[in-house]
């Protein structure tokens, strides 16, 4: 660089960091392969996950193979069917359900139970439970090894059958009937149960019973209770989120401190490219060594700063050619090479342009420590 002026003006807003678009900010590949736990664990989520899978499509398409053989009932609406296999009554499909009935089933209840028992599924229906539980399966199949999963699948279960009933409860069904032809159904089709199915005898038969004959309505949470309620649950899903991107940021900052520290006492070395050594702008980093492929000045400014590259002033066109390809060597190996932050180069930057270059740069028009040919004492090896 032909006589470059000792004053490199640079407008930084250092609150609102930008990555230069320009150069591909990435790192050295990590020749240490993931611990043995790490490849345990996964391999076991996977196990899991792909288990409870199968389980899913199996029960799926089951359950659409029963659909497409089942016969109108007859004398019933268009969504009801029978089916001659041991089943109990369920709801087939998430897009346009039907309601199964097995082929005896009809001729063992009377009609008003017949009717709650229909009215049970329809609230089924109305409801698209269909849907949420085949949501709630896909949640259980990611999460599974977490109990609180299975804890809350069981309670939504719960929750989902009782709201039947109570729906079944308010179109007027006769609540000694309803219970009536629930026992009947569990006599008939308790061999034949599944546990995640939406169907009659899904839930806690017992509990479902006494709520049937107690016939209480439901108690409204009102306005204030559910907004508590809301507010607790938020609170519930979001701390963990902020918690962890509180520690995220504390263990970034601490890992910031000590490159800064390692690059400290780093050894420069620069190297003007010629113009057929092209290729893209690249930071590459590894244990003991860090280096910047062609880059420009004004780029290595940009980088280190985290600001695009038009944001560096001053100068001319000597701070965009020739380019450059700049390494550090440390005695000290880097820790987590694939974190490294371009923050930490702030410091050996400022001094590398201060002692070859002779520039200075200024942030908010301060000029950056170490400064311009103040560096130039503090720089162990320039080569």
């Amino acid at each position: 660089v032909g006589s470059p002026p000792s004053l490199l003006g640079v407008a930084i807003d250092a609150a609102a960091p930008v990555v230069s678009p320009a150069l591909v900010l990435g790192t050295a590949p990590v020749s240490a392969p993931p611990s043995s736990p790490r490849w345990l664990l996964s391999l076991a989520w996977c196990a899991g996950t792909l288990v409870l899978a199968v389980r899913w499509w199996r029960g799926w398409r089951a359950a659409d193979s029963l659909s497409r053989a089942a016969q109108p009932a007859p004398g019933a609406s268009a969504d009801v069917r029978i089916t001659n296999a041991h089943i109990e009554p369920s709801v087939a499909r998430v897009f346009r359900p039907l309601v199964l009935l097995p082929a005896a089933l009809p001729g063992r209840l009377t009609a008003p139970q017949l009717a709650a028992v229909l009215a049970h599924e329809r609230a089924h229906i109305a409801r698209r439970d269909n849907l949420t539980a085949h949501l709630q399966r896909l949640v259980e199949a990611l999460f599974w090894f977490h109990p609180l999963v299975w804890f809350i699948g069981v309670r939504l279960r719960e929750e989902r059958e009782r709201a039947c009933d109570e729906a079944v409860l308010e179109r007027g069904h006769d609540a000694a009937d309803y219970a009536s032809g629930i026992l009947e159904v569990c006599r008939h089709c308790a061999t034949a149960h599944a546990p995640d199915a939406v169907a009659a005898l899904a839930g806690n038969l017992t509990l479902r019973v006494r709520h049937i004959l107690a016939s209480t309505p439901p108690l409204s949470l009102g306005f204030l209770k559910a907004a508590v309620l809301t507010a607790c649950t938020l609170a519930v899903a979001l701390l963990p989120l902020i918690a962890g991107a509180m520690d995220d940021a504390a263990r970034r900052r601490v890992l910031l401190n000590q490159h800064v520290h390692v690059l400290q006492d780093a050894v420069i070395y620069v190297r003007p490219l010629a113009q057929d050594e092209g290729g893209a702008p690249r930071l590459d980093v590894d244990g003991h060594e860090l280096a910047i492929r062609n880059s420009s000045l004004r780029e290595l400014v940009a980088l280190a700063y985290g600001v695009d590259a038009d944001k560096v002033t001053g100068g001319g066109n000597w701070l965009d050619q020739p380019r450059y390809e700049f390494r550090a060597v440390v005695g000290q190996q880097l820790s987590d090479p694939e974190d490294f932050q371009p923050a930490a180069l702030r410091g050996l930057v400022n001094k590398l342009l201060g002692s070859r270059f002779d520039l200075e740069i200024h942030v908010n028009q301060q000029c950056q420590a170490p400064c311009g040919r103040d560096a130039q004492a503090r720089v162990p090896a320039t080569r």
